[in-house]
């Protein structure tokens, strides 16, 4: 008996020991939670890429664009585009991320007419960027999901697709490979469906335009003997673009600092129309200048105008970019 009021005591004092003591409920997992939870965790997960994770080849990777089409297979130049500065957007399975820097966009065909060999053609490419060191980082098709996040409308989908991938990653597979050396980082795209091969070298981004100035002018008529300068104007007329105010402006200055300098404004335009309406607009467009340079008091005496039309033309016409640079204003001395 004696035993058993010992034990109730000791309950008892328990109890009383425990009356301040605070006991939560076990948490209860909903459904909002669990989801929540997950997403962090996923969250924690999913790491951005880093080239301090990629292995440094150590092997000689040749001379840029560092791959070649396999034998039997050429680059197709009519569907093939290099540039100096452009960028491919990378994708390792986890996250996108962009390289820009000197890039090529190659079309691969069989040479001449031959059935094309696509297990050829992966097989090589793929043993071949192995064999240079270069990584795998992804190989499947691109989720759809995140595709459709590139634009609200296929045009806008398609409109990214054309400007960060060299083939079609929307409709078919992608291999991606990375490689890294002691001075280079570089980015392929393998496009097998398309047959397309994209490769891009990271480069910093240098700036090439420079402010037209009085003095550069002035520098380059004395250095070459004329300027080339390109006034915008309007469109099939003679008349100034507002835009290009500011470079009459620094012709005007430089003729004032220079104040024994003759020129001839020279006129010149594409081969977009007839030789005849060419010519007449070049002369037009050259006189405009002229009018611009004697309304801010530059005298006649020192200034004629002349047009040339098409028939002097410095790029090749049969492109947009050598059209606009035959678009262009000389100043030559006099």
């Amino acid at each position: 008996m004696k035993g058993i009021h010992l034990i109730s005591l000791l309950i008892i004092a328990t109890l009383l020991a425990c009356k301040d003591l605070k006991i939560e409920p076990p948490i209860t997992k909903t459904k909002e939670t669990t989801t929540a939870n997950k997403a962090e965790s996923n969250k924690n997960v999913t790491k951005e890429f880093s080239w301090k994770s990629i292995p440094e080849s150590k092997i000689d990777i040749g001379a840029y664009p560092y791959i070649t089409p396999p034998k039997g297979m050429i680059v197709d130049n009519n569907e093939s585009k290099s540039y100096e500065f452009d960028k491919l957007e990378m994708y390792d399975g986890n996250t996108f991320f962009i390289l820009d820097g000197k890039a090529e966009r190659m079309r691969i065909v069989m040479d001449g007419d031959k059935e094309w060999q696509q297990y050829l053609f992966d097989k090589s490419i793929s043993e071949y960027l192995k064999s240079i060191g270069a990584k795998l980082i992804f190989e499947n098709q691109i989720p759809y999901e995140l595709t459709q996040k590139w634009g609200d409308t296929p045009n806008a989908i398609y409109k990214h697709m054309r400007e960060f991938y060299a083939g079609d990653v929307v409709n078919g597979p992608i291999s991606m490979y990375v490689l890294k050396t002691a001075d280079k980082r570089i980015g392929f795209q393998i496009s097998s469906k398309s047959r397309t091969i994209g490769v891009v070298e990271y480069q910093d981004f240098k700036q090439t335009i420079e402010k037209i100035t009085a003095d550069a002018i002035l520098d380059e008529i004395n250095n070459k003997g004329y300027a080339t300068l390109h006034i915008n104007f309007d469109t099939g007329k003679s008349r100034i673009s507002p835009e290009s105010y500011d470079v009459v402006n620094e012709i005007v200055k430089m003729m004032k600092a220079s104040t024994s300098l003759k020129i001839s404004i020279e006129g010149h335009t594409d081969n977009t129309g007839n030789e005849e309406s060419n010519m007449k607009l070049s002369r037009n467009r050259a006189k405009s200048v002229l009018m611009s340079l004697t309304d801010e008091n530059i005298d006649m005496s020192r200034l004629k105008s002349e047009g040339f039309g098409q028939t002097k033309p410095i790029e090749d016409n049969s492109t947009e970019e050598g059209k606009a640079k035959n678009r262009r204003v000389e100043l030559r001395k006099i």
